[in-house]
């Protein structure tokens, strides 16, 4: 099966150049949980089957929930087979063209958002309450686009009042893993970012 995916994705490298290649999302496997503004938020999966080439026009960040393997197909033609372990973290520039295909017949799943605008300067706004975050998560990511903190099950998580200086994206999961996201406006106030039953929590800060 994953050569005949390999020599299908293949198959299709001279469109690479041929013409301008769609975007990566809508598609097969890929369904929209949140969208507004600023970001639009995908639950993918990489289902056993090749994917179109395309282009990914928004910088993204996003976490992956379940293990799996695909095929990553650049633009000269060249593969690279990828497995990647669940709860890594991705971040991706805008502006990438390739070809993918999934390859575990478990799925590889991943909560991803695309940035749709530029970065935004503070507010400069104060609030009440200590800024976030005050407790206790882990930094998983830090760059001029965002801000990735965790809190694990084992995380010394304690709720507390805060304040958010940035937009931010929060993918909760349960223990099926299931995710759920919600939407923080930059200036919001309040005791947690967590839902009630998750067991492993995801701020994704937008600047």
């Amino acid at each position: 099966m994953r050569w005949l995916l390999l020599a299908a994705v293949l198959s299709q490298t001279p469109a690479l150049q041929a013409q301008e290649p769609p975007p990566a999302y809508p598609r097969a496997g890929a369904t929209t949980m949140l969208e507004n503004e600023r970001v639009l938020v995908w639950n993918i999966s990489w289902l056993q089957q090749e994917y179109p080439v395309h282009r990914h026009l928004y910088d993204h960040v996003g976490v992956y929930y379940a293990s799996g393997d695909r095929l990553i197909i650049s633009t000269d033609g060249s593969t690279r087979p990828v497995s990647t372990p669940a709860w890594n973290i991705s971040f991706q520039l805008r502006g990438v063209t390739h070809a993918e295909a999934g390859t575990s017949e478990e799925p590889l799943r991943a909560v991803f958002i695309q940035i749709k605008d530029e970065p935004r300067q503070l507010s400069g706004a104060r609030g009440t309450g200590p800024e976030f975050p005050v407790d206790g998560p882990l930094q998983r990511l830090d760059n001029d686009r965002t801000t990735v903190w965790e809190y694990a099950p084992d995380s010394p998580h304690r709720d507390a009042r805060h304040r958010h200086e940035h937009d931010a994206v929060v993918v909760s999961f349960d223990a099926t893993p299931r995710p759920q996201v919600h939407y923080v406006e930059r200036g919001t106030v309040h005791e947690t970012d967590g839902t009630a039953g998750s067991t492993r929590t995801f701020v994704f800060e937008i600047k």
